[in-house]
């Protein structure tokens, strides 16, 4: 019979690798610092936005993924570290929550970087991802560019018969004189 302590970690490391499976991007994330109610208060917001945050030791977090084959952990693991798993659509959202929070913060919560879909990231592509504009945002700004040269192409069309009307008018206009 395991120990339950050895039960806890083996468990530990599981929810680590199935995290960074079903995650679109995973950010290693500074907290030496933070304080529980300020730590609360970030997850309930990360949580609103799709977003699960998870505190565990750094050999537990190097074991469970470098057995799925991320062996460049090692820059990231220093000093206490949580990982933040993003799981939703828009994950420029989660980005800004985190940027915001460490400048709110100053020192207590600390970018260290991360992966995104497979792409490794360091602080400043945090922060320049944070600074890109919303999902809602940007596809509010593709059909905008879609939809510009249909109206414009529809404009012009809408003028050749209010062109003929006027001529028409305009000889109503002689003949009536």
């Amino acid at each position: 019979m395991k120990r339950l302590g050895l039960v806890c970690r083996e468990r530990m490391v599981e929810e680590i690798k199935e995290g960074y499976a079903d995650a679109k991007a995973c950010l290693f994330v500074g907290f030496n610092k933070l304080n529980a109610f300020s730590l609360n208060l970030l997850r309930n917001n990360l949580r609103k936005i799709n977003v699960c945050i998870l505190l565990s030791k750094n050999t537990m977090i190097k074991k469970a993924l470098e057995s799925i084959g991320k062996d460049d952990v090692d820059g990231f693991l220093k000093e206490s570290t949580s990982l933040v798993f993003i799981y939703g659509e828009d994950i420029v959202k989660p980005f800004k929550t985190l940027v915001d929070f460490s400048t709110e913060n100053e020192g207590t919560l600390v970018l260290k970087g991360g992966y995104l879909q497979e792409k490794k990231l360091d602080k400043n592509d945090i922060v320049n991802i944070a600074k890109l504009p919303s999902r809602e945002v940007f596809l509010g700004i593709v059909v905008s560019a879609i939809a510009s040269p249909l109206t414009g192409f529809l404009a012009a069309l809408n003028q050749i018969p209010q062109r003929f009307l006027w001529v028409i008018e305009e000889i109503k206009k002689k003949k009536s004189e």
